[in-house]
This record gives C-alpha cells, structure tokens and sequence, in this order.
C-alpha cells in the first residue's frame, strides 16, 4: 500500500468575484493528485493557471467547492473537521511565498 502524505480526488474550486450579480470563476476543476511521502514535485503553469489556489486548498485557507483532500490520510475536506484539526494541518503544510519578504514577521522592541 502506498503512503500518501497529500491525495486530492475530483477537486474543484470557484471564486465569486463580490459582484451583486455574483459571477462566478472557475480557478480548478477535476484535479486528482496522489504525492507519496518522501517525493519530491513541483507544480508549474503560467500566471493564472491555478497553481497559488491549489496551495490555498491543501492548507484550508480556501475550501474546495467540490472535492476531497486528504494530508497523511486524514480527509481535511470533512464537515467535522474542526478548527484545532485546521490548526494542526496549517503546521504541517506550509507554503513559501513568491516575495520572501511577505513571510518575515518584524517585532518591535
């Protein structure tokens, strides 16, 4: 059996663009992926492909529209899932931003 650290099937997701009209924009949709613990992959596409919203999702600073996501065989998309769980995920997957400044915290003494 193989040990997947992160797993996503039928994953999808829509952003509403705050129009009173709400318009809604398709930013993934149908993604499967299957990350083996210890493997090593890059997700590449141009600007706007969805690559930052992919990221945003397996940390649950977005939730799928549609979808399940499972870090360490946990499912993150579950409705019982809490905010403690949330927590405890967000310490395990992180995310480097594109500016290394943006993720340097400034303390004033």
């Amino acid at each position: 059996m193989k040990d997947y650290i992160i797993k996503a099937s039928g994953l999808g997701f829509t952003y509403d663009d705050g129009d009173e009209f709400t318009t809604e924009i398709p930013a993934l949709s149908d993604i499967n992926i299957d990350i083996e613990r210890g493997e090593y992959v890059a997700v590449l596409g141009h600007n706007g492909s969805g690559k930052s919203t992919l990221a945003k999702l397996l940390n649950l600073i977005l939730t799928p529209t549609v979808g399940k996501i499972y870090i360490d065989g946990v499912d993150i998309t579950a409705d019982d899932f809490t905010e403690d769980d949330i927590f405890n995920i967000r310490r395990r997957v992180g995310m480097v931003f594109q500016n290394p400044d943006n993720q340097l915290v400034a303390t004033v003494v």
